[in-house]
């Protein structure tokens, strides 16, 4: 589907809609958690963070960044995707990662995360 057409109906969601939306994902978090393999990635010229998703049941969720505030940023955007949130609903701080991102404990090797609230 087109995304300008998703984005416009993301808008036009219903809260019963989103708050069902939410509550998958709430409940995906909780219980089982959403668990993120990182790597620091030299490619050419290029240097970037990559997070994908180990042991996803639904599929696969991936993100990029620059730098580990980018990465967090993309990486929770990914995951309100994966479970359809509606971009008006999206709240960052329902989703936190443990360990925490870093910088310095992730330039040096691949790391896993859990994704949880």
């Amino acid at each position: 589907m087109n995304p300008i057409i998703q984005r416009l109906q993301s808008y036009f969601a219903s809260s019963s809609q989103a708050q069902e939306k939410i509550s998958d994902l709430l409940l995906e978090l909780r219980h089982r958690g959403l668990n993120f393999s990182i790597q620091f990635v030299h490619d050419g010229d290029e240097k970037y963070f990559y997070a994908e998703s180990v042991d996803y049941p639904r599929g696969h969720i991936s993100a990029t960044g620059k730098n580990i505030g980018e990465l967090e940023e993309q990486l929770k955007d990914a995951i309100f995707t994966a479970f359809e949130v509606p971009v008006r609903y999206c709240n960052s701080d329902l989703i936190t990662f443990n360990p925490s991102l870093t910088e310095q404990s992730t330039a040096s090797a691949s790391k896993k995360i859990y994704a949880t609230t």
